[in-house]
């Protein structure tokens, strides 16, 4: 068997101030978030890595250089791993969001308001298939190999629909943190869950 390792990219200045980056507004890793990175990165080293892909957002890419430097492998850009299109929420803050359209994040996981399609957010359902694409592409490519995946909230909650196949209500209360891994582990049927939202322990007391 296999790993894919997907990591959400380290913190970055849009998750301290809230507000929905996208793909059109890009941010930068704060400090904290490159010793998140830097931290994992350590711990990366106990596992063979075949490969490393990336999301082409900078606060991915700057997240996949420090891994790359750490483990002493270059990384790949792949626009299967990109954030979510957010639209016209693009720039707003998430409690905005909130006060202007209520439960809007819940039915983005339902997937069944065209409304949203209109606003210019990416469907759920269109995440899912390009990280399914991408999990495919890896099992193939990387036959009994690990691979790192170094992504954003939405796709990891999205691979991890395809296996657990969740409800709306679920994945929205779903954490996936900053700089965190949830590893898949493949064999010849498919994907299982093996590790979820996996950091050093004491994060999970302060975050």
């Amino acid at each position: 068997m296999a790993l894919a390792i997907l990591m959400r990219h380290g913190e970055a200045e849009n998750n301290v101030t809230h507000v929905l980056a996208g793909r059109r507004l890009q941010y930068h890793l704060t400090e904290k978030g490159k010793v998140q990175v830097s931290d994992v990165a350590e711990k990366l080293k106990e596992v063979p890595i075949d490969a490393i892909y990336a999301s082409p957002i900078t606060r991915a890419m700057e997240t996949s250089q420090i891994v790359a430097e750490k483990l002493g492998i270059d990384y790949r850009i792949d626009e299967r791993l990109t954030e979510t299109e957010m639209g016209s929420l693009t720039g707003m803050y998430t409690n905005d969001v909130s006060k202007k359209y209520g439960n809007l994040f819940l039915r983005f996981y339902q997937d069944n308001d065209v409304t949203l399609s209109d606003m210019g957010i990416e469907r759920f359902s269109a995440i899912g298939a390009r990280v399914s694409n991408m999990l495919d592409y890896v099992a193939e490519k990387h036959h009994n190999k690990n691979v790192l995946l170094v992504t954003h909230l939405d796709p990891i909650k999205a691979a991890v629909k395809r296996i657990m196949d969740l409800k709306p209500e679920a994945l929205l209360k779903m954490a996936i943190k900053n700089a965190s891994l949830t590893i898949l582990k493949h064999s010849s049927n498919d994907y299982s869950l093996s590790g979820f939202n996996v950091m050093d322990i004491s994060r999970y007391l302060l975050e």
